[in-house]
């Protein structure tokens, strides 16, 4: 894939997709399904022809995008917690990226959930969604780093909610590698917010 600043913001959509798909779980319990099936079915892309098929193209990264957008307008404050997760995921990335030994594990557990998901044919199926809880909480949250999910209390115990939100932090996890990938680093957040943003306009229009 060509590395350039267009794809990386491709991706970076997709972390801050998770970001906000989470927060919606946790504040409403609920959470835009069209995004969440595109951030779920991104771990299972491999070797994509571009950034944006390992989303299913950029309808897939649409809310990503949008919350992109709200980032450099309004910056609400829903679009500065979706973004405080995606920084989360950044970080979660760049130690999963370093330990070679989890990354293959992480390979291998992929492979059977997406037996699963083919078996069950949608990626949101309960039973695939919790296979994928069950990754994350073995391969990701046992990195040096853990993300503290913050919300209503009534949706943070409900096991079901519970494990799409870590269902979804796995594609977060997804999209923060594939960023790092194409040169993506936490310092041109910082350096090059401004063409990001027009970027991920021009991309959303």
């Amino acid at each position: 894939m060509k590395i350039d600043l267009r794809q990386q913001v491709v991706a970076f959509a997709g972390i801050l997709q998770a970001g906000e798909l989470v927060r919606q779980i946790a504040s409403g319990g609920q959470c835009s399904q069209q995004s969440a099936r595109a951030s779920l079915e991104s771990v299972f892309v491999n070797d994509p022809e571009t950034t944006m098929a390992v989303f299913g193209g950029l309808p897939g990264v649409r809310l990503g995008l949008t919350m992109a957008n709200e980032l450099a307008t309004s910056a609400s404050t829903d679009a500065r917690q979706a973004m405080g997760y995606a920084a989360g995921l950044i970080r979660l990335s760049m130690f999963l990226r370093k330990d070679r030994s989890r990354i293959d594990q992480l390979g291998h557990a992929l492979d059977l959930v997406e037996t699963a998901w083919h078996d069950a044919g949608d990626v949101l199926d309960p039973s695939v969604v919790a296979q994928l809880a069950d990754v994350y909480r073995q391969q990701i949250s046992t990195l040096p780093l853990r993300i503290q999910v913050n919300g209503n209390p009534l949706y943070l115990k409900q096991s079901d909610k519970v494990s799409l939100i870590r269902a979804i932090l796995l594609g977060g996890v997804r999209a923060g590698f594939l960023w790092l990938q194409l040169g993506g680093r936490p310092w041109r957040l910082l350096l090059q917010r401004r063409r990001m943003f027009r970027i991920a306009a021009e991309l959303s229009g």
